[in-house]
């Protein structure tokens, strides 16, 4: 039997497979066990991990203590970003971590949640621009794509970053670690420009995505100004391409000082339009305000596991 084959595109997917390998391999190759008396679980680093177009980082995959790696077992799996902050404190921003590691660990020994891997990918120096959601930036006006851009020095880099976590490092965890993974069991978070690209993920890959977790999130994207025109407009992006409420699962906070003072009037039009949307189940869509909360990884840390516990229940 004669297939009648695009040459040009057989020679793209070709590359494009080879290119894939050679990212899993460095993936592969790099891998070793971090030993931290602070650490609760087992930590394993990936160093140096090369996208395609993207600046290199380090993976690190948490594992909890009773982790079975022989196949018996299948977990869920967390993705996180802002990798470098969930674990240890020694190269995380300002030296406090989200205490990850606990958190899972104190939830799993009591059946709260199913059990889970989490992946931190660390970011980039290239951080707003990779987490800057691409359709949404598109879609705003000229002059606040000049003064963002101009402010955070780029446009944004988002759908080559999910097309990395999606493409790349998704097929390669699911490889190597006994995993569950289909769409049911795969889930997202991040603070701050993290819970943008988190929330822009589940627009993009609903059909690998059970639900997201989005804390702080940092609807003006600007850290000059709290312009209301820029967050409404993203906020009405993300609505219009929400997948079926009945399917996913969404949860939102916000604290009140520091930068966290300006998410609430942002944060109050998106529960509203969710909520028109249907997402109004307390059991898929959360949304919660943390008077005093500041914007930083200690807050952060000190409510997480009501994301967890809302995102991994068995």
């Amino acid at each position: 039997m004669i297939l009648n084959i695009n040459t040009k595109k057989a020679g793209q997917f070709i590359v494009y497979t080879c290119l894939l390998l050679l990212v899993n391999t460095s993936l592969l190759s790099a891998q070793k066990e971090l030993y931290d008396p602070n650490l609760t679980g087992r930590l394993f680093r990936y160093e140096k991990v090369k996208p395609l177009f993207l600046d290199a980082r380090n993976i690190d995959v948490w594992v909890p203590s009773d982790f079975d790696s022989s196949g018996r077992t299948k977990y869920a799996v967390l993705y996180m970003h802002d990798g470098q902050n969930l674990f240890l404190p020694g190269n995380s921003f300002g030296g406090a971590e989200w205490g990850i590691d606990e958190a899972m660990d104190s939830l799993l020994r009591r059946n709260l949640i199913r059990k889970t891997i989490v992946v931190g990918i660390w970011n980039s120096p290239k951080r707003f621009l990779e987490y800057n959601p691409e359709d949404a930036f598109k879609q705003l006006d000229s002059t606040n794509k000049r003064k963002l851009s101009q402010e955070r020095g780029g446009t944004s880099l988002a759908n080559q970053y999910l097309a990395f976590v999606f493409e790349n490092v998704k097929p390669f965890i699911d490889g190597i670690f006994p995993t569950r993974s289909d769409e049911k069991n795969t889930f997202m978070m991040g603070s701050s420009m993290g819970g943008l690209i988190s929330l822009y993920a589940l627009c993009k890959y609903s059909d690998q995505l059970k639900g997201v977790a989005c804390l702080s999130t940092h609807w003006p994207l600007s850290l000059k100004e709290n312009n209301t025109a820029v967050a409404s407009s993203y906020i009405n992006y993300f609505v219009r391409h929400l997948p079926n409420p009945k399917q996913h699962k969404l949860y939102f906070d916000h604290g009140t000082a520091t930068l966290d003072a300006w998410y609430e009037p942002h944060q109050n039009l998106m529960d509203s339009l969710c909520r028109e949307s249907g997402y109004e189940s307390p059991k898929d869509y959360m949304s919660l305000s943390f008077p005093n909360a500041p914007h930083n990884e200690t807050a952060w840390r000190s409510r997480v596991g009501k994301p967890l516990l809302f995102l991994l229940q068995p």
